[in-house]
Order: C-alpha cells, then structure tokens, then sequence
C-alpha cells in the first residue's frame, strides 16, 4: 500500500528531472529577405520633425499626451506593472498580524476534570507561511508577469506610433481641404464674374443664349462643390479634435492650428529608400509579439511545475490564554513550526488541462509572432512602393498643373483677341481646375505615403522613449 501512494511522488520526481534540462522555446527562425540598409534612419523616432512644421509638432505632441487611446495604454502598463510587483511578493514569506477571541463550552465527553463550563480563548501573534521553490513554479510565475509587463510596454508604444502617423494623415487630410475650399472660392469668384460679364453681353446682343446658360451652369457646379468642401472641412477639424483628446465644448467650438501648407510639408527631406537590417527590432508591434510568446513561454513552463510536489512552512509567535490581559505574559507564549508536502494525485487531470491550455496558448504566440514579422515585411514593401509611385506621380501632377495654369492663361488672350470661342476658354478654365484639384489630392497622397514609410520602418517611438516612460 505504502509503495502505491509513493508512486505519484516518484512520477513527479522524474518529470521534474526531465524538465529541469528544459530551455523555453525559442522564437521561429523565419527566411528574412537580404536587408538594403545597415540601420534605420536617424529620424525614425520622431520622424514628424523632419517635416519642420512646428503646429504639426505640437498637435502631435497634444495627442500622445491626451488621446484616449495612449491613456488605456498607459493604464494597461500600470495593470501589468502591479501584476509584476504581485508575483515578486509570492516569492516572499506571507507574515500577518492574527488575533483571535474564542467563546466556548465543551461538552462532558471532550472536556477535561476541571476544564468544564464556558471560558474564553484569546490568541494573538504573528504567523508565517513560505512556499519553498523547490521547481521554480513561483519563479516561473514571475518570469510570466515580466514578459507580460513588457508586451504591455510595447503595446503602448504601438498606440503611440499608430496615433501620431494618424494624426499627422488627419492633419493633411485637413490642409488639403482647406486648400481646396481656397481653390474653389477662388473659382467661384472667377465663375462669378464671367457669368455677369455674359449677362451684360447677351443684354447687348453680343452673345447668344446658350453662352449665358453655360456661363450659370459652370458657376452653379462650382457653387454646389464649395459647401460640400466645407462641410468636410469642418467634419475632418472635429475628428481631429476628437484624435486630440479634447474636450466635448472644445471639439464643438474649437478650432485646430494651421501651420505650413501641403506645398512646404511636401518638400521634406526624401529617406533611404531600402529596408533596414534592424526592421524587426524597431517595429514595436513585432517586439510585443516576441514579448507575448515569452510570456506564453514561462506561463506554459509555471503550468508544468505544478506537476510537482510543494513544500510549505508555516509557523506562529504569540500567545494563548483565557483572559485578553494575559494574552503576552509569559506564561501565554506560544509558538509552532510545521511543514507541508503536497503532491497532486486526483488533480493531475486539471493540471493536465491547465498544461494542455497554455501549450495551446504558446503555439498561438509563437503563430502570432511569425504573422507579425510577416506583416511588417509586407507593410515595408507596401508602404515603399506606394511612397515611390506617390512621388513620381506629384511629379507629373505639377506638371500638368503647370502646363494647365499655362493654358488658361493663353486661352483668355485667345478669347479677348476673338480668335478662340467662350467654350474654349471655358473648357481651358475646367481643366485647370481639374488639374489643381488634383495636385492638392496629390501633394496629400504625397505626404501620407511618406508617414507611412515612416511607420512602416518601425517610426514614431524610440528604446530611450521607451525607457523614459517608465
């Protein structure tokens, strides 16, 4: 019988000695294409700063400080900071303050001669209780809330970089509209004028009916665009307010700063256009990624260590007696020592499934972190191939703005000197507007391709950042 109830014992014994050699899994080794860089450009952190534009500094300033998504990140490092401090207390002694008052009267059968009736029982002292680590479990447990702390640190880094490439986007999506409501007041103005100029023309006979009505019919286009252009003006300006973290009344009635223009932020200086050998060591999502594995990692390692018997001491100082005022005389002292081995043998079944969940756990952090790393690969190419095609076509966008600007002009001379007719003057003003319209769509497009260069290279926070954070 003896020999039976050792076996469990024994078992745990040799699955202990097989795991002590052990080591937690290592990363995937994934096939990494040959880098174009040594390292990634200086400017990565805050890359925002290259564009010289200091309202754009300070507006993304303002929203890494009051968005709402960087506060829950924030708090979320506190969660997992204080999750940390609670697995370093389990490595020390649990010592409490006890004090206890007893009301009792035994019966005639437990009692002992001289003992019967009601009495008192006061106890006060002190009592310790210490798991010894035989198999690391604690450890392991500690090891656990660390690499949970810092997938919680990247995580937050990760919001910041998400927040300020969005609110650099918001921002340029807000000076293109602005630069178009410019482009189409200006327009109507022009429209304004040649509709009252046909007006007086065909009151004196000098043009027909329908120069009139294309004349209306090109001011009303124009008209109509205007407000839409300016309620998405005011439209984009509350999101942003909103990405800033601003207050309701603030949002309803504030206004957002403008700095330079679309032409000025889209002269910043170009950035190499490779891949940096370093990619995946600055991109804060694949460094939580990695985080999170080890986290799986220890937490699967802390799962198998309850396989194994634990050992612990408790003991108690203080006193006992039937009198409260007695209680830490010396004849009240009392004290005691024990110690507990306790081997699992009926919970080996949830130990088993408590293993087989974070060994599923771990598979899915370690698919998580190869996707990841795949991810931000293909967000680099993505990102470096939109950038180059934005670049060329801002290009050939100026130009043809240029060349159309250039037309317009020639055509009025054309329409005064009554070589050309007012449809083709109309027509050369329409594509002029047309090609400046596009230019504004192009210098933005120009500007968001370049943010998302810089994210895409791991942007937007930095390892000192990171250590000053916390």
């Amino acid at each position: 019988m003896k020999s039976k109830l050792m076996r469990p014992t024994l078992l745990a014994l040799l699955v202990a000695a097989g795991l002590a050699g052990c080591a937690t899994t290592p990363p995937p080794a994934l096939e990494l294409p040959t880098p174009q860089g040594e390292t990634a450009p200086a400017e990565l952190g805050q890359w925002w700063q290259s564009l010289n534009d200091p309202t754009l500094n300070a507006l993304i300033d303002e929203a890494l400080a009051h968005n709402a998504d960087v506060l829950i990140a924030i708090e979320s490092v506190g969660q997992s900071r204080a999750t940390l401090r609670q697995a370093k207390v389990a490595l020390l002694p649990d010592v409490n303050a006890t004090l206890n008052a007893t009301r009792r009267n035994p019966s005639d059968e437990t009692s002992q001669p001289g003992q019967g009736g009601t009495s008192n029982v006061f106890t006060g002292g002190f009592s310790v209780s210490y798991e010894i680590d035989l198999w690391g479990r604690v450890w392991k447990a500690k090891d656990a809330a660390l690499a949970n702390l810092l997938a919680s640190q990247y995580a937050r880094e990760s919001t910041r970089s998400a927040v300020a490439a969005q609110t650099a986007r918001s921002y340029f999506a807000l000076l293109a509209l602005d630069a178009e409501e410019a482009l189409l007041t200006q327009t109507l103005a022009t429209r304004d004028e040649a509709y009252t100029l046909q007006q007086k023309r065909y009151s004196a006979g000098a043009a027909g009916e329908y120069e009139l009505k294309l004349a209306e019919a090109e001011r009303a286009s124009v008209a109509a665009a205007l407000p839409q252009t300016v309620a998405a003006r005011e439209k984009a300006e509350a999101a942003l307010a909103v990405l800033l973290g601003r207050s309701p009344k603030a949002v309803i009635e504030g206004h957002v700063a403008r700095g330079n223009g679309l032409a000025v932020l889209a002269k910043a200086p170009e950035i190499p256009a490779g891949l940096p050998a370093d990619l995946l060591t600055r991109r804060p999502d694949v460094r939580q990624a990695e985080a999170q594995l080890a986290f799986a990692d220890a937490s699967l390692d802390e799962a198998k260590r309850r396989y194994f018997p634990s050992l612990t001491l408790t003991g108690f100082l203080g006193g006992e007696s039937l009198e409260l005022s007695d209680l830490f005389s010396a004849p009240a002292r009392t004290w005691n020592i024990a110690g507990q081995l306790l081997q699992p043998i009926v919970g080996m079944a949830k130990i088993d499934a408590q293993v087989d969940s974070a060994k599923a756990s771990r598979n899915q952090a370690e698919i998580s972190y190869a996707q990841t790393a795949r991810a931000a690969y293909g967000d680099a190419r993505s990102a470096l191939a939109t950038h180059r095609g934005a670049r060329e076509a801002l290009i050939a966008t100026e130009a043809r703005a240029d060349a159309q600007n250039k037309v317009k002009e020639l055509a009025d001379k054309r329409y005064k000197a009554g070589v050309s007719s007012y449809l083709d003057q109309l027509n050369a003003e329409r594509d002029r507007l047309a090609a400046e319209r596009d230019r504004v769509s192009a210098l933005q497009a120009r500007l968001n391709a370049l943010v998302d260069v810089y994210q895409a290279l791991g942007g937007g926070w930095s390892k000192e950042a990171l250590a000053k954070a916390d």
